[in-house]
């Protein structure tokens, strides 16, 4: 009995083993000549996770010497609420000898009351306002536990951790990043193996005081920048591989006692909570 009883157990250690295991990806290898530019082309399509409960997709990529990024929102108020109430992006690091904490926080900006064309052909061949504007005021985002010890870096600067923003062909946000590895790691150690686990926060926003308007109690939302906008901890659901193909997102339903922001309609899960996801994934070796 005792013999079989241990049997169990060591079923049970092992499948958890696996489980643990099958959750941490690997980083995709970029190819030369791709270009941080706020237009995900260079990226192979579809980005191959999405987080439910941010509306996020995005991938993870690497060449030699920088790490890549590019997210994604197809969620009309999601989006908003993102751009807004700002996120953060934060990379860690438990191995010995090259533990590190690192965050990009990008601060929001008050896009809830511009709205787009109602005419849906004009969405997808006129400029943005929403994103043009959003590009304009976003002009640096804030940088805690790189190894320069840099504290804030200017959107499209190719000299350091280069950021831009864009839009994809319907206008959906759409960030891309890349951290040169040697704000993470000592250079002369980086192996190209190295476990990392990203977090994603994406901070609440405010609660009107009244919902039933959409004068002035709207204009305060936003402005939020790294971990503020309380709510309770949203614990997104993990990076799921696979791409999302041809489904749509946005729950169609309208916020705020029958009104929407800006005249748009869209899921209105999740606007007044902070919520956040994790994936882990180790970089890769160039073949």
């Amino acid at each position: 009995m005792k013999n079989l009883l241990l049997i169990v157990i060591l079923l049970t250690n092992c499948s958890l083993v696996a489980w643990s295991q099958g959750d941490v990806s690997k980083a995709r290898v970029i190819t030369p000549g791709i270009k941080i530019d706020g237009n995900f082309k260079d990226w192979i399509q579809p980005l191959n996770f999405y987080d439910d409960d941010s509306g996020l997709m995005f991938a993870i990529g690497n060449d030699k010497e920088n790490l890549y990024f590019c997210f994604t929102e197809k969620d009309e108020l999601k989006m908003k609420k993102l751009m807004s109430a700002g996120w953060t992006l934060e990379l860690s690091s438990k191995e010995k000898q090259e533990k590190f904490k690192s965050e990009l926080i990008f601060p929001g900006v008050n896009v809830m009351n511009i709205s787009r064309s109602s005419d849906s052909y004009e969405k997808k061949t006129a400029p943005n306002a929403l994103i043009k504007f959003y590009q304009l005021q976003l002009t640096s985002v804030n940088c805690k536990g790189f190894r320069s010890n840099i504290s804030s870096q200017k959107l499209n600067n190719k000299d350091n951790i280069n950021i831009a923003v864009g839009a994809d062909s319907l206008q959906h946000i759409i960030y891309e990043i890349a951290i040169p590895l040697r704000e993470l790691y000592v250079p002369d150690l980086i192996r190209l193996d190295e476990l990392i686990t990203m977090n994603v926060i994406v901070n609440a926003l405010e609660r009107p005081s009244s919902q039933g308007s959409n004068n002035g109690s709207q204009s305060g939302m936003g402005g939020h920048g790294g971990h503020g906008g309380g709510g309770h901890g949203g614990g997104g659901r993990g990076g799921m591989s696979g791409g999302m193909g041809g489904e749509s997102y946005g729950g169609g339903s309208s916020y705020g006692g029958g009104s929407s922001y800006g005249g748009e309609q869209g899921s209105r899960s999740n606007l007044f909570e902070r919520v956040s996801f994790k994936q882990k994934f180790t970089l890769s070796k160039n073949q």
